[in-house]
């Protein structure tokens, strides 16, 4: 193999500037196969440079990165013995290496800062010799090989950071993106994040408790930001959930010693710091490549996102379509209590179609114009982040490299639940959001996507088509193929016309206050309408809220979302027209029907579409029905059914 120093033999291949303690390409790099090169001092790749590196690169100093990167073969080293600390920076925010290795072994050594947003992009192994890597802030480490981990660890590792909630009340689904020989343990793995920014390579352990009354404890920071007491966790909320069937003895308890594989989810409380959130690092070996999580048919899992960078859920979803459809990520609503029936949250719902907010109070919720703290997921699934899926089938599910990216949460794209706002928003679709609020003041999102490009349609499709899991005992859902058993919270289809009705359900279990209401359009233009199909009206929802005041109950086929009014949607029939209904003034309805049309059925409702009177009989064989109807003055409709059609009739008494 030819060893090529820079100052020698490098001029010929790219543009450069050379002064005693810093190195410039301004032009082309180009780093030949089984060629090793040596750069001595800070190397910065310009923003009019191009980095090709398919040999071996030898760095003793940081490398800023302004322009391009690639790198098909070799390896980069990371390599001093005189640096304790070295970086990778610069504004093109990302840099490709083919393979990549640590080995800082200077006194009081560090290792490598990533710089904060930067991609550290790793097609193939990451060899951790000695030294760390240090992501700062939302750096993130995606690697791209095939199979299974390819990386070796020695005495480095890698730090990354991520926030959970502030309260001791509320739950956040975590997930590890490190491990130490193969798991992940808290009392190994996880670190308390306070002082991150003043001791980024040296974090202190968490401190763990089992007393009453379960709270965690903020860590306590001297004048400088320096952690002295570090916070405490209660593992009394500590859990994991696995091929359980949806019984509440299915969940685990675990403490900071248990043991958790690659993948698999776990519960935890916060610290109740007076700050907005929590940090934490997470420190060990990067999880990579491929793991495999058993399911049965029926059965639900906790996982979650184990690699220290993003999960893309399509991807996710696309490849283990044939076990499950949907993500479900835990968002709390304010909880402030320990009590199980307590608890104030719902669960947000990710999948092909797009995503929705958890069933949460209103206040909460963003609508249009407005940004609550409990939005719909995004595309892109956050480190650390856990989320149930419940499947269908029997299987193995697949997580792997290819469906990580770099997106980080504050560019909007992904979101991990401590309270953050996130938005979805995709051009190509349309995309309608109802909204639904019960007397309480809990608010249920349901979302109905138009997708031109998809194989949905306006049946059930596996992936586009998500079913609630924390069904309220006031709720509003989409029904689907007429599975009357079955509530969704997203519904797909492939495109928008005029004269599509999509059939709501509502269960309502209290009087009071029921609003239906838009929460946000995106790329949608027509006017949106609910139907009534018993009175045979419809509301239009893009003006203004629709209030219901029904009896408790199931009301499973009588509204829809449609597009018209009424009076597009009605279907003529000539024999309507010699029906005739009124109130004599004198406490009775009558229905004058000259032609004999043969009537189902006679329902009267008051102007809230409560049903006052229901008749089937002495219908047929009169040309006249008369009701006896002694209701107090008002307006109320009278619909009037026959075989194949339906008339409504507003009078007054």
């Amino acid at each position: 193999m030819t060893k090529k120093y820079f100052f020698l033999k490098c001029f010929l291949l790219f543009n450069f500037l050379c002064c005693y303690s810093q190195i410039v390409n301004e032009g082309l790099l180009q780093i030949e196969p089984a060629t090793n090169v040596y750069f001595e001092n800070e190397y910065t790749n310009k923003n009019t440079g191009s980095h090709e590196s398919n040999g071996n690169l030898y760095l003793n100093d940081s490398f800023i990165n302004n322009g391009n990167t690639s790198s098909t073969s070799g390896t980069t080293y990371f390599k001093s013995s005189d640096n304790p600390l070295v970086s990778i920076s610069g504004t093109s925010n990302a840099i490709q290496f083919n393979n990549l290795e640590i080995d800082i072994t200077a006194i009081s050594k560090k290792g490598v800062s990533v710089e904060d947003g930067f991609a550290l992009q790793v097609e193939n192994a990451l060899n951790l010799v000695s030294g760390d890597i240090r992501l700062t802030g939302e750096a993130q480490l995606v690697q791209t090989h095939l199979g299974v981990d390819a990386n070796t660890v020695s005495s480095g590792k890698i730090l990354i950071d991520q926030q959970g909630y502030a309260s001791a009340y509320k739950y956040n689904y975590w997930s590890a993106p490190v491990n130490n020989g193969g798991v992940f343990t808290l009392l190994d793995g996880k670190f308390d994040g306070s002082d991150a920014d003043v001791n980024p390579f040296n974090p202190q352990a968490m401190s763990f408790s089992t007393s009453s009354p379960y709270n965690g404890l903020p860590s306590v920071l001297d004048g400088s930001g320096n952690v002295t007491t570090s916070l405490t966790i209660n593992t009394r909320w500590i859990y994991k959930y696995l091929q359980g069937v949806g019984a509440y003895g299915d969940w685990v308890s675990l403490n900071q010693n248990s043991a958790l594989n690659p993948a698999e989810g776990y519960t935890m409380k916060g610290t109740n710091t007076v700050l907005t959130s929590q940090n934490y690092v997470y420190y060990g070996a990067p999880n990579n490549g491929e793991y495999l999580m058993p399911i049965n048919s029926g059965e639900e899992s906790l996982l979650g996102n184990p690699y220290p960078s993003a999960l893309d859920a399509e991807a996710f979803i696309t490849d283990n379509l044939a076990l499950f459809d949907a993500l479900y990520f835990w968002v709390d609503g304010g909880s402030t209590s320990h009590g199980t029936t307590d608890y104030l949250g719902g669960y947000a719902i990710r999948n092909l179609s797009g995503g929705t907010a958890p069933s949460v109070p209103a206040s909460l919720v963003g609508g249009l114009g407005s940004a609550g703290s409990a939005e719909a997921p995004n595309r892109y699934v956050p480190i650390g982040q856990g989320f149930f899926v419940n499947a269908y089938a029997s299987g193995s599910i697949v997580f792997n490299n290819s469906q990580r990216a770099f997106v980080t949460e504050s560019s909007g794209n992904s979101v991990f639940y401590d309270g953050s706002s996130v938005s979805d928003r995709d051009v190509n679709n349309q995309y309608i959001r109802i909204g639904y609020q019960d007397p309480e003041g809990f608010h249920r999102q349901l979302l109905l996507a138009f997708l031109p490009n998809s194989p949905a349609d306006i049946h059930y499709n596996l992936g586009y088509d998500a079913l609630l899991i924390d069904n309220r005992d006031d709720d509003l859902f989409f029904v689907v193929d007429d599975e009357l058993n079955k509530k969704f919270a997203i519904q797909g289809v492939d495109a928008f016309h005029e004269s599509i009705e999509l059939p709501l359900g509502i269960v309502i279990s209290e009087a009071g206050l029921h609003e239906i209401m838009i929460d946000e359009i995106d790329n949608f233009q027509n006017t949106i309408y609910l139907k009534d199909n018993v009175l045979n009206t419809t509301h239009n929802l893009s003006a203004s809220n629709f209030s219901i005041n029904l009896p408790a109950g199931e009301y499973l086929d009588r509204y829809s979302l449609v597009f018209l009014p009424q009076e597009s949607l009605s279907t003529s029939n000539a024999d309507l027209l010699n029906i005739n209904v009124f109130y004599d003034g004198q406490n009775n309805i009558v229905v004058n029907n000259t032609d004999g049309i043969t009537i189902k059925s006679i329902k009267i409702y008051n102007v809230l579409g409560q049903e006052i009177l229901n008749t089937n009989t002495n219908l047929n064989n009169k040309d006249r029905v008369q009701i006896p109807f002694n209701q107090g003055k008002g307006v109320y409709l009278v619909n009037v059914e026959t075989i194949d059609s339906k008339l409504t009739k507003k009078i007054l008494n």
